[in-house]
């Protein structure tokens, strides 16, 4: 079975994120009614095929727990969005910035997206 994103007819704010994640999301992130401008790469929203959701590796014991909340301020994600043979990465970021990503793609994508990753992102649909 397959999961989709569903389309949300609303777009996310970024007033729901903190200063921090807002600023990442601007620098590396910017979307317009065509297309999506991660990391300097335009890409087509049409071209946007699936959308991938991960927890950022991070090494067990002492030193895993001291980079995880004391220097990152908890759990890190990447997200990966890909688009035929090609993928940009968003890389360790919140889940409330990952959040806002994948609901950004929710709105814009003009076909059905596919999902993986953590439950609660974003409305979802299987197929």
């Amino acid at each position: 079975m397959t999961v989709y994103l569903q389309r949300l007819n609303v777009l996310p704010d970024l007033d729901d994120l903190t200063g921090d994640e807002a600023f990442y999301i601007r620098a590396h992130f910017d979307p317009y009614a065509g297309e999506v401008v991660v990391n300097g790469r335009p890409i087509p929203w049409q071209a946007i095929g699936a959308v991938e959701v991960a927890r950022a590796a991070r090494a067990g014991g002492p030193a895993g727990w001291v980079v995880r909340h004391l220097v990152h301020g908890g759990e890190r994600y990447h997200v990966g969005l890909y688009f035929g043979p090609l993928e940009a990465v968003l890389p360790n970021i919140t889940l409330n910035a990952a959040r806002y990503i994948v609901q950004t793609v929710a709105y814009y994508a003009p076909s059905p997206v596919i999902y993986t990753g953590p439950d609660g992102l974003s409305p979802l649909k299987e197929s």
